[in-house]
């Protein structure tokens, strides 16, 4: 991992970059490697640091080892407040036709670029981050078959779901808060949107 950014919660500037690695090593029950990389950089476009564009991306990729069968456990997902805003949490990709679970992907790709800027009519932003963002994202899987819908065996960007919107950011006392409003942009049968989110103890 890689961190020279300015901030904890509210970066201005600087870049963060973290690669994970995860090998279940041949002779057990379950062989397999599962690789992410996570990546955001900050870019102020004013000396005082108040407009900032950010950028931030997140890939994945895994599969099995010994020609076994990949673990559905360790699948990755997206949608929500850490890949895709203005979809369900953790509802893109393969799911299944009759039960409609959805089942997540061997294959991760999202990413977002940002607007940072002050908040209107706010005296004090030093506690407050307003962001407009661009998302776009989702998983595949290798694996697919006829009893799965919305999956898709190649990397075909043209899946990407991509959404738009705002998010308002909080420091309160029992940690930060955030909030976003998007609407999503390419919605397709299947799909979860879902316009409001908010998590506790994380900021965008």
């Amino acid at each position: 991992s890689y961190n020279d950014l300015n901030s904890r919660f509210f970066p201005t500037r600087g870049r963060s970059q973290g690669v994970d690695m995860q090998v279940a090593v041949p002779g057990g029950d379950l062989t397999y490697y599962k690789a992410t990389y996570s990546g955001r950089q900050y870019f102020p476009i004013d000396t005082d640091e108040k407009w900032v564009v950010g950028v931030k991306t997140r890939a994945g990729y895994a599969d099995s080892l010994e020609s076994k069968e990949y673990p559905f456990f360790k699948n990755f997902f997206a949608g929500g407040l850490s890949t895709v805003r203005g979809y369900a949490n953790n509802s893109l990709g393969p799911r299944d036709a009759v039960t409609n679970d959805i089942l997540g992907g061997d294959i991760l790709l999202s990413g977002a670029v940002e607007m940072i800027f002050p908040m209107p009519f706010a005296f004090d932003n030093a506690d407050l981050r307003t962001t407009a963002f661009l998302d776009a994202g989702n998983v595949y899987s290798r694996e697919c078959s006829a009893g799965l819908v919305n999956c898709n065996d190649t990397l075909d960007l043209g899946d990407l779901r991509v959404s738009a919107g705002i998010g308002i950011s909080w420091l309160t006392v029992i940690g930060p808060l955030s909030v976003s409003f998007a609407q999503a942009l390419n919605e397709q049968t299947g799909d979860q949107a879902e316009a409001i989110q908010f998590a506790l103890g994380r900021t965008f």
